[in-house]
């Protein structure tokens, strides 16, 4: 039977989904789909549906007889809200902590994470840094020419690009217990759970960057939470982790943020922007975490030389 529902069900559903969310209510519709959309995909993903994702993929490019450019808006963030909530149904040690132990359901998260990884990890991490990519590449474009979007067009760019981060950093990382309520970033505990060499590469680095510095506060915020959970990620090899924070090379931007944030502080005088104070906040809890791990790293190199030491003495 699920076979015989399994393409219509996509192939039908999502489709209508795509025009409903076009209504007043898409964050209640498109949020209630995704965590059903989440719960289908766990009960099926490892045995029934493991072309799960190649069928979601198939739907987000927008059709070509389209008149909207690139990815299609709605699936889009539909894509990224289920990345979110696989993320934290598969992942999340807040949720799991709270539940009472279930070793069915534990040993199916452990099934689904070993089958991303194996199958689908490259192409999710390469879907989403690609529409987040576009997003922001296309925004660039609309802030360069000021009447040739709405205010609502650039929301909901701003809105794609911001999804695509913090879908990004769900499984990226390990994160900070870190709350901007404000701004729709609540706290989570979430245990990176795809490789990070898929998703740290030479043309991710620079993105990440540019969206730190976006004019946009929700970008801007998503993108410090993310780094912030990259730096954070153990890894088992010192030489890995000082590796990583090379190519990162955070104290340098991170002075080039302070000091320009510093300046327009300065600039707002006594107006308080609480918004701009959160981005400070984040900026310094980032730099806190980068000193963090390499004081951890100066401390593993010299545990290193007084192992050797002592091992020297006792031949």
């Amino acid at each position: 039977m699920f076979w015989a529902l399994q393409k219509p069900t996509l192939l039908v559903c999502l489709p209508c989904v795509r025009r409903q969310l076009s209504y007043a209510t898409t964050p209640v519709i498109r949020n209630k789909f995704s965590h059903t959309l989440t719960l289908f995909f766990l009960c099926t993903y490892t045995e029934q549906w493991p072309t799960f994702f190649s069928d979601l993929f198939t739907l987000i490019q927008t059709a070509e007889q389209s008149t909207q450019r690139g990815f299609n808006r709605h699936l889009s963030l539909l894509f990224f809200h289920v990345v979110l909530e696989i993320s934290g149904e598969v992942a999340d040690q807040l949720i799991k902590s709270a539940r009472s132990f279930n070793a069915q359901r534990h040993g199916r998260d452990g099934r689904v994470r070993d089958g991303v990884r194996e199958r689908d990890a490259a192409k999710i991490n390469e879907a989403v840094l690609t529409i987040v990519s576009d997003r922001a590449e296309h925004l660039s474009e609309l802030r360069k020419n000021p009447g040739a979007a709405t205010d609502q067009e650039l929301d909901h760019v701003i809105e794609v690009v911001d999804w695509g981060v913090r879908a990004f950093s769900s499984y990226v990382g390990v994160s900070t217990v870190l709350s901007f309520r404000k701004h729709g970033i609540a706290d989570k505990i979430i245990k990176g759970w795809i490789d990070i060499n898929l998703t740290i590469t030479p043309s991710t680095v620079p993105l990440l960057f540019n969206l730190l510095d976006d004019p946009s506060l929700p970008i801007r915020l998503a993108t410090s939470v993310s780094l912030l959970r990259i730096v954070s990620k153990g890894l088992k090899e010192p030489s890995d982790k000082l590796q990583l924070l090379k190519v990162l090379s955070l104290g340098q931007v991170l002075d080039a943020l302070e000091s320009k944030t510093r300046l327009q502080q300065l600039e707002r005088g006594e107006d308080t922007d609480e918004g701009e104070e959160s981005y400070r906040e984040a900026l310094g809890k980032l730099l806190n975490a980068f000193g963090q791990e390499l004081m951890k790293l100066t401390e593993a190199s010299h545990m290193h030389r007084l192992y050797r030491s002592f091992s020297n003495t006792r031949t």
